[in-house]
């Protein structure tokens, strides 16, 4: 007696958290459909007896098919949607004279359509990037399975060039998009009690040039008191220059009585000539 195949044993049923991420999914695949935002597909049925490509709507509507294209190319041009089409097949070949792949051919549209391009300008540099995608993507597989540094180096080296080519193809776009015009916005300024909010050029030099003379002042090797942005550090919060009354004062030596410490700014400085 021949022993029966034991059946195979069924899947168990989704947890209950991978039902709450399907149902997150289909709720987002259905905003995606009633947005209008899936992008269009087309079937590719090889070779002609004219040896082009033959390229096929998945539905019967064809002209509404062509429509789809365009938009998917921010053109409304059919010859410009066919001829940029035609240029990411060519990049989804795997060989001269292969068939692409039918599912990286619709991927690149797909990558294409969601930049949304508004024009023939941005259309080829949707393009672009899908294309600089699938090389990036084809030359770091080549280097995981290198069987030798130098391939892997090789390989690695294009892979990095292209997608740092990918990145500037993604700013050329943001540029393209505002204008040329580059816009910081600052949200926060706080200014706290006490304290000066500074708009301009600060300058931190230690050497100033007082009125009336040529040279520079120069207050020797005495300690300098805080100006500019440190003191206004300070000024923003005063307990800072609090005495500390938990500490002894400085004596006095020889019985002199005990006086503030001068600030050293006040001093009279030695000037030198600015020559």
């Amino acid at each position: 007696m021949t022993k029966e195949k034991a059946a195979k044993p069924e899947k168990p049923e989704p947890h209950n958290f991978e039902k709450t991420r399907i149902e997150q999914a289909t709720a987002f695949s259905k905003a995606k459909a009633e947005s209008g935002k899936i992008p269009p597909r087309i079937d590719i049925k090889g070779f002609g007896p004219s040896g082009a490509l033959k390229v096929e709507t998945p539905h019967s509507d064809n002209a509404g098919h062509l429509f789809a294209l365009n938009h998917a190319f921010g053109t409304g041009s059919y010859d410009f949607a066919q001829q940029q089409l035609g240029r990411l097949l060519a990049i989804v070949r795997s060989k001269q004279g292969d068939v692409p792949d039918q599912v990286q051919a619709n991927s690149c549209i797909a990558a294409v359509a969601a930049v949304e391009p508004q024009n023939e300008v941005e259309g080829m540099l949707a393009v672009q990037m899908a294309a600089t995608h699938e090389v990036a993507m084809e030359m770091l597989s080549r280097a995981k399975v290198a069987s030798s540094t130098e391939h892997l180096e090789r390989y690695g080296t294009l892979a990095t060039k292209m997608l740092r080519t990918y990145t500037t193809q993604l700013e050329a776009l943001a540029k393209l998009r505002r204008g040329g015009a580059q816009k910081v916005t600052v949200e926060h300024v706080h200014v706290y009690e006490g304290g000066q909010a500074i708009v301009g050029n600060v300058n931190t030099s230690g050497s100033q040039t007082q009125p009336g003379g040529g040279g520079r002042h120069q207050n020797g090797h005495q300690p300098h008191a805080l100006t500019g942005p440190a003191a206004l550090a300070f000024q923003a919060d005063p307990s800072m220059l609090c005495p500390d009354t938990g500490r002894e004062a400085v004596p006095v030596a020889r019985g002199e009585r005990e006086d503030a410490m001068p600030n050293a700014r006040r001093r009279q400085g030695k000037r030198r000539s600015a020559g």
